[in-house]
């Protein structure tokens, strides 16, 4: 004798009294984007259209299994959330069936990440659908797709860090900032003379830095105490005492690692360039390769 019903999101069925599990809807759902510069709006973007695809195909998007990672990249797969993820969806009972992802993408741009997340959601019985390319991980060709677009996407993420490698290296030919925050410094963006965006505003096309004269002062009063014979240690803990912030906005100048470096290499410390007016990053090195890098100014 066979009977149906509907328990706790799932179809199950009862042969000779026995309960088995013939389709499983309950879905958890996880989204990515890789920069701060990109819009946080892609991950509701992302978790639309999952939720789209759920309600075309019957399956049920549990809001208490959505996981987003915001401003991470995906050459990783140490991601908070998609590692609380994982961990939930090793739990017993199982909390869902069913994992949807917009795109491969997504999920990573590493293939080997992405061939060991498919295959340990494989063995517990989970399956991952990747809405953008309408793969199913329950499908026999999944590994094969799986791995085809993780070849695209990991082609994508080398050409990326190419692009990127020779943006920053123009940037530092055309004597500009090549990122981050340095303390002692603000920074100061150049617009174009002649390029204007949608809303008619003039481009950026770079950045330069500018002696910022309050942390300035600071700086020159490391570099006095030091001569004076004070230790770096000494002088953080008393920076941290009248609460000097490094240029990580809010951070203290714990062990002057914010301005310096580590404490324990003090001849290279109080040598950085960035403070004696010469390259800003002497080099930066690919393949073997060394490039000058921006200058900072007096």
């Amino acid at each position: 004798m066979r009977q149906t019903c509907q328990q706790h999101g799932r179809t199950c069925a009862w042969t000779e009294g026995r309960e088995t599990v013939n389709e499983s809807n309950r879905c958890a759902v996880y989204a990515r984007y890789s920069s701060e510069k990109q819009n946080p709006l892609t991950i509701e973007q992302q978790i639309r259209k999952c939720r789209e695809y759920a309600g075309r195909h019957n399956l049920r998007v549990l809001d208490e299994h959505t996981y987003a990672d915001e401003a991470i990249s995906g050459a990783t797969d140490d991601r908070s959330n998609l590692r609380r993820l994982l961990a939930v969806a090793r739990q017993k009972p199982r909390q869902f069936d069913v994992i949807l992802v917009d795109d491969t993408s997504r999920l990573s741009r590493r293939l080997a990440d992405s061939l060991n997340i498919h295959e340990d959601l494989r063995f517990i019985g989970i399956r991952v659908i990747f809405v953008a390319q309408g793969i199913d991980t329950s499908s026999e060709q999944a590994e094969l797709l799986v791995a085809t677009h993780g070849i695209v996407d990991s082609l994508y993420l080398k050409d990326l860090a190419k692009r990127t490698f020779r943006g920053v290296e123009q940037r530092a030919l055309d004597g500009l900032h090549t990122g981050g925050r340095v303390f002692g410094y603000h920074r100061v963006p150049i617009e174009s003379a002649t390029q204007r965006d949608s809303h008619g505003r003039a481009v950026i096309e770079g950045v330069r830095l500018a002696v910022d004269e309050n942390q300035a002062a600071t700086v020159r009063r490391i570099f006095e105490r030091y001569a004076a014979g004070d230790s770096l240690k000494r002088i953080a803990i008393d920076l941290n005492n009248e609460g000097v912030a490094s240029a990580s906005e809010g951070k203290s100048l714990a062990k002057l690692v914010s301005i310096f470096g580590p404490p324990h290499s003090a001849q290279r410390t109080l040598s950085r360039c960035c403070y004696l007016g010469e390259d800003f990053q002497i080099a930066f090195a690919r393949d073997g390769e060394a490039h000058l890098s921006a200058k900072a100014p007096k």
